[in-house]
């Protein structure tokens, strides 16, 4: 009974150890905030029904000429990023006539829409297994 024990403790450990090794992390580096005032709100999307309204998770720093961020333990896939200069902290990005952004925006791969925002397939990259990095410039 105890050996039975043991072999099932020891298969719980390499499944863990397994899961473990599939995380990826991401790190997204955002330059170009108009100054230092607010923060740059940064949202990670891995679907694109979502995609650019809520993000799977996002993250808010105080805004800086090149901020950088730390996305943990996702699992490896497509993903994009969305993210804006939140000047006035007021949790959203201000537009203006016709809807026009007021504040600095950025997609991942700098993908741009036409007469709105980019579709996720046009931001969207591979995240594998381990550390990936991606760089965003405000504009």
């Amino acid at each position: 009974m105890k050996m039975l024990h043991c072999a099932s403790l020891v298969s719980c450990l390499l499944f863990s150890l397994t899961t473990a090794s599939l995380a990826a992390d991401l790190t997204v580096t955002v330059a170009g905030a108009a100054n230092q005032q607010g923060v740059v709100a940064v949202g990670l999307f891995n679907a694109a029904t979502a995609f650019p309204g809520t993000p799977t998770v996002g993250q808010r720093v105080p805004a800086g000429a090149q901020v950088e961020l730390v996305f943990k333990n996702l699992a490896p896939g497509r993903y994009a990023v969305s993210a804006y200069h939140d000047e006035n902290n007021n949790q959203k990005l201000d537009r203006g006539m016709f809807g026009i952004p007021k504040e600095r925006y950025s997609f991942s791969r700098d993908a741009r829409g036409v007469a709105g925002p980019p579709e996720f397939r046009d931001a969207a990259f591979e995240v594998k297994e381990g550390d990936n990095r991606v760089q965003l410039q405000l504009r």
